[in-house]
């Protein structure tokens, strides 16, 4: 559990920042296909920010289950160098 909390920690990072500089470097897919679509910008923005924390959310399971199916399974990172060696 020691490798999988800093492996998970180093995994969601860039879910954060990409989350965290949205709207500032580029303009999020869905809010552009929106306006371009035809709905408002209050509309628009309620879809993205959807989007955003529905990644947010999923990301964090996926880590997790990852992380219970990797201890589950008894790999060790000694184990797995002497294998392929």
């Amino acid at each position: 559990m020691e490798i999988g909390r800093r492996a998970a920690t180093t995994a969601l990072l860039p879910a954060l920042e990409q989350t965290r500089t949205v709207g500032l470097v580029t303009l999020p897919g869905a809010f552009v296909g929106m306006l371009l679509g035809g709905a408002s910008p209050v509309a628009a923005g309620a879809a993205q920010l959807l989007v955003l924390v529905g990644l947010l959310a999923v990301e964090p399971c996926a880590v997790l289950t990852m992380i219970e199916i990797v201890a589950r399974s008894g790999i060790r990172p000694a184990e797995t160098a002497r294998s392929r060696g």
